[in-house]
């Protein structure tokens, strides 16, 4: 019974070295790529903070024991945008001081635009000549499908006569770029519209749409052009604090864009690109490469601003919302 015992105590032992081992690999895999790929690296003293993340995770044996370390890292990065994943949940992420303009935000209406279940995509004639897309947050997926349905909903508005736009963003919480992008590039127009501005040339990137498909770089999702568009048509875009992400993006694309004007509220203030690397079999990361920035090269590093300010009260009727209504005026106005 003794020697059993030595030998479950030394398993047991052995075990935990091995479990502490793995457990520090993660972490220096994660220092690794945020110190190489961070858009914030050249920010912080690398040294002094390895430091402190090591003595946060000295005595973790499993990877949910470094968020103390990870916290500290996306702290120190200032990255908002950043996210470490574990066994497929939130393990670390930094939400940053509260920004002035979303003090009035609700966690209640947040978290329905996040969940993507809520609020729901609309595309519908509001006057004979009036178009509204009302685009929200779009998960991982079949991008070719999700995009035809968002640009079959549009033809079906071009073809009861819309020939001005709304474009919805205040409920669009980020997801999925490449749908929300294809879906609407015949009202959005070809040319370069945007891209990314990263710490290096290497690490910036270009948006385009050619011949009625958006590029992000040389990626792009090809789906059949069916109603082309051959003007440019004015376009109202509306946003909201809860405007996220690749919301925001889409937001940035028709920033500067002829015939266009924006109302509503700033947007959250994620304007960042974010990769997503695979640390181990259990573990991801998301941070921060590269800033938005517009088809005149302006970079976006706070968030995106509006033309006019309008009060944003998401479960209101169409017909009685402030916004839409303005923009209706504004669509109508003959200059």
């Amino acid at each position: 019974m003794k020697y059993i015992l030595i030998l479950f105590l030394f398993s047991n032992s052995f075990t935990s070295c091995a479990q502490k081992s793995e457990t520090e690999l993660t972490l220096n895999k994660i220092i690794e790529h945020a110190e190489n790929n961070s858009l914030y690296r050249k920010t912080v003293d690398w040294s002094s903070l390895k430091k402190e993340m090591y003595s946060l995770a000295k005595d973790a044996d499993s990877v949910s024991q470094l968020k103390p370390a990870l916290d500290l890292m996306l702290k120190e990065l200032n990255d908002t945008h950043g996210r470490v994943f574990h066994n497929n949940q939130y393990l670390s992420y930094y939400t940053g001081e509260k920004k002035e303009h979303r003090k009035n935000m609700s966690s209640e209406i947040y978290n329905e635009i996040q969940s993507i279940q809520v609020y729901e995509f609309k595309a519908l004639n509001l006057e004979d000549d009036i178009g509204y897309v009302r685009i929200v947050g779009l998960p991982v997926g079949d991008n070719q499908k999700m995009s035809a349905d968002i640009q079959n909903a549009v033809c079906q508005v071009i073809e009861k006569g819309a020939k001005k736009w709304i474009i919805d963003l205040r409920y669009n919480g980020g997801g999925n770029m490449f749908p929300m992008v294809e879906g609407i590039t015949n009202i959005i127009g070809d040319g370069i519209v945007g891209g990314t501005k990263g710490v290096t040339e290497e690490e910036s990137s270009v948006w385009q749409i050619k011949n009625g498909d958006f590029f992000y770089d040389e990626q792009n999702v090809a789906i059949e052009n069916k109603c082309p568009i051959s003007e440019v048509q004015k376009i109202a875009v509306l946003t909201s604090f809860y405007t996220a992400s690749s919301g925001e993006a889409l937001a940035v694309i028709l920033k500067k864009r002829p015939k266009t004007k924006f109302f509503g509220n700033k947007t959250m203030g994620l304007v960042t690109a974010t990769d997503y690397k695979q640390i181990d079999s259990l573990t991801a990361m998301s941070i921060s490469v590269s800033y938005y920035k517009d088809r005149e090269s302006k970079v976006y590093d706070n968030f995106v601003d509006v033309d006019e300010m309008i009060e944003f009260e998401p479960k209101i009727e169409l017909d009685k919302d402030k916004a839409i209504n303005r923009a209706i005026e504004w669509l109508n106005e003959k200059k």
